[in-house]
């Protein structure tokens, strides 16, 4: 593959780097940022995957400190500036609203699956004998790669299942995947669930006082049982 000069901050002060001559900036910045973001985790970039990323956000934000900073430690590339390249890349992927999904955080996927067990310990406890299960939409289906709930029989809800992000924190997790197995029951059910059993009402997941809990908003609001707990 050849390569070729390419001024990609312009202006007095304008960095020059080493362009790869066919990367597509557009249609390669996801990949790119994924990889990165992988790399960026384990604590070591790959100095021409970390070039490449920044050259595709200077092509349209000529200007932007972090990417500039970024490509110019991708070109020295030496074990020195790695924790420098981590933090630029880390900047940048934020700048650029990269939202890292399963492939990226696999660990938030075992969060919402182990939530998935406890929403299914409170489906038993009121008389739902068949589990649900957790399962991730693929990109062509939902661009984002999220989790959903799907029921024995094959329904899920409709509000376009879990973040991946819910999985970062047992609480959101818990919250998050209630709410969705609470959309997929009442689906497969036709009936209102979980209920209140003072006071007759559905429920709903949230998070009080930093607990996942199922909320009654009967005699002004009360926690019927934490998440998991009924």
């Amino acid at each position: 593959m050849l390569w070729e000069p390419r001024a990609l901050a312009g202006g007095a002060g304008g960095l020059l780097v080493l362009h790869h001559g066919a990367v597509d900036d557009y249609l390669a910045f996801g990949p790119l940022s994924s990889a990165v973001y992988i790399a960026a985790r384990a604590g070591a970039i790959d100095c021409t995957a970390a070039f490449d990323l920044a050259a595709a956000w200077l092509e349209y934000h000529p200007q932007d400190p972090d990417a500039t900073e970024l490509a110019s430690l991708s070109i020295e590339c030496t074990q020195a500036s790695q924790p420098r390249m981590v933090q630029a890349a880390r900047r940048l992927l934020a700048t650029a609203n990269f939202h890292p999904g399963f492939k990226e955080e696999p660990g938030w996927l075992t969060g919402l699956e182990d939530a998935m067990h406890q929403v299914n310990r409170d489906a038993a406890a009121t008389g739902i004998s068949r589990p649900c299960r957790l399962r991730v939409y693929d990109n062509d289906t939902s661009p984002g790669g999220n989790a959903y709930v799907e029921t024995w029989d094959g329904y899920t809800g409709t509000s376009g299942g879990v973040y991946p992000a819910d999985g970062a924190d047992p609480v959101s997790a818990l919250v998050a995947v209630a709410e969705d197995a609470q959309e997929a029951l009442m689906e497969a059910l036709w009936a209102v669930w979980p209920v209140c059993p003072v006071h007759r009402l559905g429920v709903h997941a949230r998070d009080h006082e930093k607990a996942a809990v199922w909320w009654c908003a009967g005699d002004g609001g009360h926690a019927v049982a934490p998440i998991g707990g009924w």
